[in-house]
């Protein structure tokens, strides 16, 4: 019941800080009103998620407020401090699903067969997908190559992971690298210098973050049948 629990939550945060959350509350978050909105959402999504509330969502609230003060005021911009950010966030969740594993069974929608499987790879693919955008970036742009391409192939390649191997499909995995390898052959030799650089940078960080996501959340999948 837990794993269920989880899987409503974590949705709900990616919800939260991929889909809702605007550039105006990520440029503002040191303003109090805009640190408060994205809060207000990341409480907002957990009732939409479950269609019900209960007091541990103002703890993971709180917990994601603390955290998100933490990475705006303490911790210096890049990619660890980015990847520390989402840990503390998924392990919160973790947190709160196992001291609150019966969430899920209040909700009016436990009923609803295998809906925490589907929030769990609705999960995966946005976070592989959306998350891994921003660690591309982060990356890149410290490395001072200019401005990003190829969202929309990294988008595909790290949810095409997600899926294949929360599927139990790992095997498919070795075809998603090879289609990228692929990608790189055609697109590279035609870049200067710094655009192959940051094409291959960019891909190893995309990869990286979309194993890194996909592999977890897989271990994780026997739970939820």
């Amino acid at each position: 019941m837990a794993a269920y629990t989880f899987s409503a939550l974590f949705l709900a945060h990616v919800i939260a800080d991929y889909v809702l959350q605007t550039t105006w509350m990520v440029v503002n978050k040191k303003r109090a009103i805009a640190m408060a909105a994205h809060i207000g959402l990341v409480l907002g999504t957990m009732c939409l998620t479950t269609l019900s509330f209960h007091p541990g969502f103002i703890a993971l609230a709180l917990a994601h407020l603390w955290i998100d003060i933490v990475k705006t005021y303490a911790m210096p911009e890049g990619l660890g401090a980015y990847v520390a950010d989402q840990l503390l966030h998924i392990a919160s969740i973790a947190g709160v699903a196992l001291f609150f594993p019966m969430i899920w069974a209040m909700s009016p929608l436990a009923d609803v067969e295998n809906l925490p499987l589907y929030y769990m790879i609705a999960a995966g693919v946005l976070f592989a997908a959306r998350g891994g955008q921003y660690a591309v970036a982060t990356i890149v742009a410290r490395q001072g190559l200019g401005k990003s391409d190829g969202v929309v192939v990294g988008w595909a390649e790290r949810a095409a992971l997600c899926v294949v191997l929360i599927g139990g499909f790992p095997i498919l995995s070795a075809a998603v690298v090879a289609a990228k390898g692929l990608y790189l052959a055609v697109r590279a030799p035609g870049r200067e210098d710094l655009g192959r650089k940051r094409l291959i940078l960019g891909t190893i960080v995309s990869l990286l973050w979309g194993f890194g996501v996909a592999i977890p959340l897989a271990l994780v999948m026997p739970m939820m049948q």
